[in-house]
């Protein structure tokens, strides 16, 4: 009798299901990593450009440059808005690839199992087998004695 190879196959096959969301949540997270960093930097940029449009109010300015000043930070306001709204959806896809990932790792970790089970059953029966054959080389040889 020997192990069964279905269950080496589930096993390889598993591993690399487990590697691909693996690598799946990387880059979610990676992802995840630049959309923060960018909000960082919309944010400083948006504090930049209020205490400029601060201090220049303070200024006599034209009509057009203040309506261009508050056009531009609405801009980036709406800017700010989107990455945000990435954010959570990079957060979301994030979190759904830690499922998988953690679905895929069980499902790994199910497979080895039943391979390592498979091939304990196989030198089970082998060692049963031998013992078997032991003692009828014994009994054998006993009547040839007597």
């Amino acid at each position: 009798m020997k192990p069964r190879s279905c269950w080496s196959v589930l096993a390889k096959k598993a591993r690399d299901e487990e590697e691909s969301a693996q690598t799946a949540a990387a880059k979610a997270r990676n992802k995840v990593l630049e959309l923060q960093q960018s909000r960082q930097r919309m944010d400083a940029l948006l504090q930049d450009y209020k205490q400029r449009a601060l201090e220049s109010q303070a200024k006599l300015q034209s009509m057009s440059q203040t309506v261009n000043s508050r056009q531009f930070l609405l801009q980036l306001q709406s800017l700010v808005n989107r990455v945000d709204d990435d954010l959570r959806h990079a957060l979301r896809e994030l979190e759904q690839a830690k499922t998988v990932l953690l679905q895929a790792t069980h499902q790994r970790m199910k497979m080895e199992t039943m391979q390592e089970k498979d091939l304990q059953a196989v030198q089970t029966w082998e060692r049963k087998r031998d013992q078997k054959e032991m003692d009828s080389l014994g009994l054998t040889l006993y009547n040839l004695k007597a």
